[in-house]
C-alpha cells in the first residue's frame, strides 16, 4: 500500500506544487514550509531574498536546524538579540514538529536589517515559517491565490480476449475486482492529499498579519483570510459577497466608481495596483490603509487578490515628523518652514483678491538677562508664556510662528491698512510687558517690532521677511520695545551698515585700525596716571573713520569679539613699548571692553593671551566696563573680575550713572575706578548764556553725590569730558581724583601722544 500511495504523489507532484508554489511567490513575506520531520519542503523567493542567501539555496536535505544557524550567524551581536538569539538556539534542537510551539520574535540582522520571525505549527504535519522585514515597512508583495485539484486517474486498459475458458474469465473478474478495490483506495489517497493540500495553504495565508481577499471581475469578495475578523471586525461570512467598497476607499476606489471599469484599467496601468486610502470597520470608525491588486487567473476564469494592509503606525509617525517638521517643539507655534508655506498662501490668496498682507518680526527685550540669571528652564516656561499672549493678540486666521531662541513672527492676512497693524503692534508692546509670574519671581520684559507689507514693501517672501527684519533692528535702535514700519531709507542704512562690517573685517585682517590715546590726569598736581586707548578705522579709500561710524555697527554682530580682542592686543602691544620707557613707565594702558565680549566664556582667557603676546605686565592695563554689564548675573560677573583683580589688572566702571545700578550694588564686584558720565560734566558750569540754571545745579548735585559716594567705598573717581578750565576747577573743588578730557589733550595717534606726555611730564618738573 505504501508503494501505491508513493505512486499517487508522485502523479500529483508536478500540479499541485507549481499551485503551491505560485501562492507562495505570491506573497508579501518569505515563508519556508518543513515536514513533521522538520525537513525543507517549499520555499520562496522572498524567503532567500531577506536572509540574503544564494538562488542554489537550499539544497536538498535542509533542516530547521540549519536554517535557524543561518539567522543566528548573519545577526547582529548586541543586547537586542540575545534573547530571540536564545529562543532560536533552543528551537534547533527540536527533532519533530510536534516538539515545538508558535512563536513570534524580532531579530536584528547585519546591516540594519529587522526581521520579525513567526513560526506556525501544523500538529502531526510540520511547521510554517514567515520572515516579515519590518525595518524598512516594505510593500507587500502580491498574494496568489489557487486552489489545487484532485489529479487525473490513470484508466486500466480493457482486456478483449473473449475466446477464453470460463475458469480464465472468473480469475480475470477477481483480479478487476481487485483493481477497482485499488482505484477506490488511490482515488481516496488523492482526495486525502488534496484535502491536506487545501488547509495547508489556508493556514498560511491565516497566519499572515495583513487582509487577504480574492474578488471578482465586478470587485465582489469570493474569499477572505482570518485577519479580515482582527482588522476590520467582520466574519467571514458577513464579508463573502460584497463589494470592495464595503471595506476600502481610495482615490481611485470609492463609492459611485464603476469597480469594473477601474479593474480592467489595473492592466494598463501598474501604479493603480498599489494605493493608499481608509479602511472601513464594522465599529464606524476609520483607519489608514494600503492595497495590492494583482491579477490571477484560475483556467479561463480571471480573478483578483487583494492585499489590504494597516499602515496606522506608519500614517502616525508621518504625522508625527510633518508635525515636529513644521511646529516648534518649545511653545507648538509654527515654525520658520510652515512660516514661509502659510506667507506664500496668503500672498496667492491676496494677489487674487487685492488684499494686504502684514509681516511681524519681534524680538524679546531683556530675555537674555531672565536666562542668565534664572536658567533656561524658566527661560523656556517664559517663552511659552508669550507665545500664549501673542496668539491672544491676533486673530486666528493669523500665524503666529517662533523662529528662534526669542524672535517670532507673525503673518496677518486681509489687512484694511497700516492703522489697523499699529493697533495690533501697540496691544502685543502692552500685553509682554505685563510682569510674567514663573513660580516666586515675576519678570518683566519688552518686545521690538519690525513691520513690512504686501504689496507696497514687496511682492517677494524673502524680501518681505528681510524688511521685516531691518524695521526690527530700526525699533531696537530706537529705544527697544516699540514697533518700526518698514521705509527705505531704512534699507539704505541697513545696507551701508552691511558693507560697513564686510569692510571693517577686511581691515581687521589688513591692519587698517589703529589707536589714538587720551591722558587720564591726577587732579592735584596734573601728572600722568593712565592713558586710554581709543580705536580708529584708517580707510584705504574713505580716510580716517570715526568709532561711532562702526563701532556700533559691529556690536550688533559678532564681529565685535574680534574687533574688540584686536584692540585689546593692540594696546598690550603699545602699553609695553611705553612701560620699557623709563620716563613713561608708571602709568596704565585704559581699554573699553564690549558688552558681549565681557560676556564671552573665553573673556578672561583673551585677556590673558593679550597680556601674554605683548608681554605687559598686569599691572600696566586697567579695563572699562560699563555698569549695565554687571547687572544681572551677579555670581558670574564677581567671579571674572575677581580673576581679573587677583592678576593684577585694573577695573574701571565706564560712564557711570546711566545705567541702573547703585554704588551699593558695585560693592559686590572688585572694582578700582568710577568714571563719570561726561553728559553730568557738561552741566556743572554755565557754557552759554542762555543754558538752564536748573541743568547747572542738577548737574554738579549729581557730579557732587557720586564723587562722596564713590570715594566714600574706597573707588578713585574720573571725570570724563573735561573740556573747560572752568569745568576742571569745580571738579577740582569737590575732590574729584582724576580729570580726562579735550581741555588737556583730545585723542592722539601713538607718535603724537609720545611726544605730547614728553612736554608735559616737562612742564610738570620745571
Amino acid at each position: 500500500m505504501n508503494n501505491k500511495v508513493i505512486t499517487v504523489l508522485q502523479k500529483q507532484q508536478k500540479p499541485n506544487q507549481t499551485g503551491l508554489q505560485e501562492i507562495l511567490e505570491g506573497l508579501p513575506h518569505g515563508v519556508a514550509l518543513f515536514d513533521h520531520a522538520l525537513v525543507l519542503t517549499h520555499w520562496n523567493s522572498r524567503f532567500i531574498d531577506l536572509l540574503d542567501l544564494k538562488p542554489s539555496f537550499p539544497e536538498p536535505g535542509t533542516y530547521l536546524c540549519n536554517i535557524l544557524d543561518i539567522i543566528r550567524n548573519i545577526g547582529q551581536k548586541d543586547s537586542n538579540n540575545n534573547f530571540a538569539a536564545k529562543i532560536l538556539s533552543e528551537l534547533s534542537k527540536a527533532r519533530t514538529s510536534n516538539e515545538l510551539f508558535p512563536f513570534s520574535y524580532e531579530y536584528n540582522l547585519n546591516k540594519g536589517k529587522t526581521l520579525e520571525i513567526k513560526g506556525e505549527v501544523l500538529p502531526n504535519s510540520g511547521l510554517i515559517l514567515t520572515f516579515t522585514d519590518i525595518s524598512l515597512r516594505s510593500n507587500p508583495n502580491y498574494y496568489l491565490h489557487t486552489t489545487p485539484g484532485p489529479g487525473s486517474l490513470q484508466s486500466y486498459e480493457d482486456d478483449s480476449l473473449w475466446a477464453i475458458e470460463a475458469q480464465y474469465d472468473r480469475e480475470m473478474m477477481e483480479n478487476e475486482a481487485a483493481k477497482a478495490v485499488e482505484m477506490a483506495e488511490e482515488l481516496a489517497i488523492t482526495r486525502e492529499i488534496a484535502e491536506n493540500s487545501a488547509r495547508h495553504i489556508e493556514a498560511i495565508l491565516n497566519a499572515i498579519s495583513d487582509v487577504l481577499v480574492t474578488m471578482d471581475v465586478k470587485g465582489n469578495i469570493m474569499t477572505c483570510n482570518r485577519a479580515a475578523k482582527k482588522i476590520f471586525g467582520y466574519t467571514t461570512n458577513e464579508i463573502i459577497g460584497k463589494n470592495l467598497l464595503f471595506l476600502v476607499n481610495t482615490v481611485h476606489i470609492m463609492a459611485g466608481t464603476d469597480i469594473g471599469k477601474f479593474i480592467i484599467s489595473l492592466e494598463g496601468d501598474d501604479q493603480l495596483r498599489k494605493q493608499d486610502g481608509t479602511g472601513y470597520r464594522k465599529n464606524g470608525t476609520t483607519f489608514p490603509i494600503e492595497i495590492n491588486i494583482r491579477k490571477v487567473e484560475i483556467g479561463s476564469q480571471k480573478q483578483f487578490t487583494v492585499v489590504i494592509s494597516d499602515v496606522t503606525e506608519r500614517h502616525d509617525a508621518e504625522m508625527l515628523i510633518r508635525e515636529m517638521a513644521l511646529h516648534d517643539s518649545l511653545t507648538g507655534l509654527a515654525n520658520r518652514n510652515l512660516l514661509q508655506q502659510r506667507l506664500d498662501e496668503a500672498m496667492r490668496m491676496a494677489m487674487r483678491m487685492d488684499k494686504k498682507i502684514s509681516v511681524m518680526f519681534l524680538d524679546l527685550d531683556r530675555f537674555k538677562q531672565v536666562n542668565d540669571i534664572y536658567g533656561h528652564v524658566t527661560g523656556d516656561k517664559l517663552l511659552r508664556v508669550v507665545a500664549d499672549r501673542l496668539e491672544n493678540c491676533v486673530r486666528e486666521i493669523d500665524t503666529v510662528a517662533r523662529l528662534g531662541g526669542d524672535e517670532f513672527a507673525i503673518i496677518s492676512t486681509n489687512i484694511g491698512g497700516e492703522q489697523d497693524i499699529a493697533e495690533v503692534a501697540q496691544r502685543i508692546l502692552r500685553t509682554i510687558k505685563e510682569p510674567i509670574i514663573i513660580g516666586d519671581n515675576s519678570h518683566l520684559i519688552g518686545t521690538s517690532i519690525g513691520i513690512s507689507f504686501y504689496p507696497q514693501d514687496s511682492r517677494d517672501p524673502a524680501e518681505l521677511f528681510r524688511m521685516a527684519d531691518v524695521a526690527l533692528y530700526q525699533a531696537k535702535d530706537a529705544g527697544k520695545n516699540t514697533f518700526q514700519l518698514f521705509n527705505p531709507e531704512m534699507d539704505t542704512r541697513a545696507r551701508t551698515e552691511k558693507q560697513i562690517e564686510v569692510d571693517l573685517e577686511k581691515a581687521i585682517d589688513r591692519d587698517e585700525l589703529i589707536l589714538h590715546f587720551q591722558p587720564l590726569l591726577d587732579a592735584i598736581d596734573n601728572s600722568i596716571v593712565a592713558t586710554e586707548a581709543l580705536v580708529r578705522w584708517d580707510h584705504p579709500d574713505q580716510g580716517m573713520i570715526p568709532p561711532m561710524s562702526f563701532i556700533p555697527v559691529a556690536e550688533k554682530s559678532k564681529l565685535i569679539l574680534k574687533l574688540g580682542q584686536k584692540i585689546l592686543e593692540m594696546a598690550c602691544i603699545q602699553g609695553r613699548k611705553w612701560r620699557d620707557r623709563a620716563d613713561m613707565s608708571n602709568f596704565r594702558i585704559c581699554v573699553n571692553i564690549s558688552a558681549r565680549q565681557f560676556q564671552s566664556k573665553d573673556f578672561v582667557g583673551n585677556v590673558e593671551h593679550a597680556l601674554e603676546i605683548s608681554g605687559l605686565a598686569p599691572e600696566g592695563l586697567e579695563l572699562e566696563i560699563t555698569e549695565g554689564m554687571v547687572i544681572g548675573d551677579t555670581e558670574t560677573v564677581a567671579k571674572k573680575l575677581k580673576i581679573l583683580a587677583r592678576r593684577g589688572i585694573s577695573l574701571a566702571i565706564d560712564d557711570f550713572g546711566t545705567g541702573y545700578s547703585s554704588l551699593a550694588y558695585l560693592r559686590r564686584f572688585e572694582v578700582d575706578r568710577l568714571k563719570i558720565d561726561q553728559s553730568f560734566i557738561q552741566h556743572i558750569a554755565e557754557k552759554h548764556e542762555d543754558e538752564e540754571i536748573t541743568k547747572i545745579i542738577e548737574g554738579r548735585a549729581i557730579t557732587g553725590a557720586i564723587i562722596n559716594l564713590g570715594q566714600s567705598i574706597g573707588l578713585t573717581v574720573v571725570a570724563e569730558g573735561v573740556e573747560t578750565i572752568e569745568q576742571a576747577k569745580i571738579l577740582r573743588e569737590m575732590k574729584c581724583d582724576i580729570l580726562q578730557g579735550y581741555l588737556f589733550s583730545k585723542p592722539i595717534p601713538a607718535a603724537e601722544f609720545e611726544q605730547w606726555a614728553i612736554n608735559h611730564m616737562k612742564e610738570f618738573n620745571a
